[in-house]
């Protein structure tokens, strides 16, 4: 494995009927260690967090907490609107023993000063006072105008718990800035498709979707770039692109769902508004399968070339 620090941002599990299913978390949990992955990230955008209740994003934690194998990380998003509700739902994921806890700040009316929506974060962080906590920056899931290179040079100073960035975004400047925005933060680079920039401004760990599956091939194209050898790195990467730019064209997050579940087990269909997925959609992941496939197998058996 090379030295990147893998979090896939989990799928959560559904049944048939849309139902919360948590009996498939422990396979989620084997299939994550055995391909070389850090830690699992749960109910966060991937998790479809905004349509699960405040019950059912406690059950996915337990669930999480008591299957997860030795050796693998455990992440949490608790963000809500709703502040009560995010701090109680921080407070669980401590009692349950997850190493990090993460926010969005509120999304529906941002505030509209930093200072706010720090005290936002602040609140939800000290109901898990034990637990590094992580500012969740995702402007295209939640609009925030906010820089987050300002929310956090002002979380170090305010949180005392605050350790890090996940950093959903294509500004890679503004990345660079957030990683320099105060001593000891650390940002998760949280766009998959775009890895070999990650890796280039610095990134040494992040937290995305298309590693429940193609995280050999991304442990492969940090390989090749800290060799020196870029070309090779992009190339290996091409799977990313592939998926990010068909993705695009049917919703993004069912789509990577669906996806995801021919890849690594299956966690049912997303629930409304991103899914059921139409024909087009599914005809489109049958077109991308058999490439994908091959750049696993190639990464895990280390059968890459130029």
């Amino acid at each position: 494995m090379s030295r990147l620090e893998i979090w896939a941002a989990t799928t959560t599990p559904f049944d048939a009927d849309g139902r919360l299913d948590v009996s498939v978390i422990p396979e989620q949990a084997e299939h994550l260690r055995r391909n070389g992955v850090f830690g699992a990230f749960v109910t966060g955008t991937t998790g479809e967090f905004a349509s699960l209740s405040a019950d059912e994003r406690r059950q996915v934690v337990e669930a999480w907490a008591e299957a997860r194998p030795d050796g693998l990380g455990l992440g949490a998003q608790v963000g809500s609107n709703d502040l009560a509700e995010a701090k109680t739902l921080a407070a669980h994921a401590e009692d349950h023993g997850v190493d990090l806890i993460a926010s969005v700040a509120p999304y529906y009316g941002e505030a509209p000063r930093i200072e706010l929506s720090v005290a936002h974060l602040r609140s939800v962080a000290a109901a898990a006072p034990r637990t590094p906590f992580c500012y969740y920056h995702i402007p295209s899931m939640t609009g925030s105008t906010l820089l987050p290179a300002d929310v956090a040079a002002s979380a170090a100073e305010e949180i005392p718990t605050f350790y890090a960035v996940k950093f959903t975004d294509e500004d890679l400047m503004e990345f660079d800035r957030t990683r320099r925005a105060h001593d000891g933060i650390k940002v998760f680079f949280g766009r998959d498709e775009l890895l070999p920039a990650g890796l280039a401004f610095g990134t040494g760990a992040v937290i995305g979707s298309l590693f429940n599956g193609l995280a050999p091939v991304a442990h492969r194209v940090t390989e090749a770039y800290d060799r020196g050898e870029h070309h090779l790195a992009f190339t290996l990467h091409q799977p990313f692109r592939d998926i990010a730019e068909v993705s695009g064209r049917h919703g993004g997050l069912g789509f990577v769902k669906e996806l995801m579940n021919r890849l690594s087990p299956d966690a049912g269909r997303p629930r409304l508004p991103w899914g059921p997925l139409d024909q087009s959609a599914l005809a489109a992941i049958d077109d991308l399968l058999p490439s994908l496939k091959q750049a696993i197998a190639d990464a895990t058996e280390g059968e890459v070339s130029a």
